[in-house]
C-alpha cells in the first residue's frame, strides 16, 4: 500500500505543478525604472579677494547719503481762516443721542396713553427735543 500511496502522491504533485505553470503565464520581463534627470547644484564659490574699493564720484557724495533726515524742512501748516466750532466728544455725542432717544420714547408713551399735546409734560418734552443742541 505504501508504494501505491507514494505513486499517487507523485502524480498529484506533478499535476499541481503543471496546472500552476499554466495559470501563471509567462514570467514578465522586468525593466529598470525610468531615470529622471536631476540638475546638478552648482558648487559654491568664494567671494573675490582682490576687489578694489568703490570709486567716489568727483563731485563727492550726495547729501542724501551723508546727512540723515530730510534735506528740506516740512512746510508750515497754514492756520485755518475760520474758527471751527468745538464739536462734542464721541462720548458726549452718545450721551446726547441717548437723552434724545429717551425723550422721544417718553413722548411716544404719552401718545399711547392718550395724553393731549397741550399738557405741561408733553410741552416740556417737545421743547427739549426742539433745542438746537439736542440734535
Amino acid at each position: 500500500m505504501i508504494p501505491q500511496a507514494a505513486g499517487l502522491l507523485l502524480v498529484l504533485i506533478g499535476g499541481t505543478t503543471a496546472v500552476t505553470a499554466q495559470t501563471r503565464g509567462p514570467i514578465p520581463h522586468l525593466s529598470p525604472p525610468p531615470t529622471a534627470y536631476v540638475v546638478p547644484t552648482p558648487t559654491p564659490q568664494a567671494p573675490p579677494t582682490g576687489a578694489p574699493p568703490a570709486a567716489t564720484p568727483p563731485a563727492g557724495l550726495s547729501p542724501l547719503l551723508t546727512q540723515p533726515g530730510l534735506i528740506f524742512g516740512t512746510p508750515e501748516r497754514a492756520s485755518p481762516l475760520f474758527r471751527s466750532t468745538p464739536s462734542p466728544a464721541p462720548v458726549d455725542q452718545q450721551k446726547t443721542q441717548s437723552y434724545r432717544n429717551d425723550l422721544i420714547n417718553q413722548r411716544f408713551q404719552l401718545d399711547r396713553q392718550g395724553v393731549s399735546p397741550g399738557t405741561e409734560r408733553y410741552r416740556e418734552i417737545q421743547q427739549q427735543l426742539n433745542q438746537p443742541g439736542s440734535r
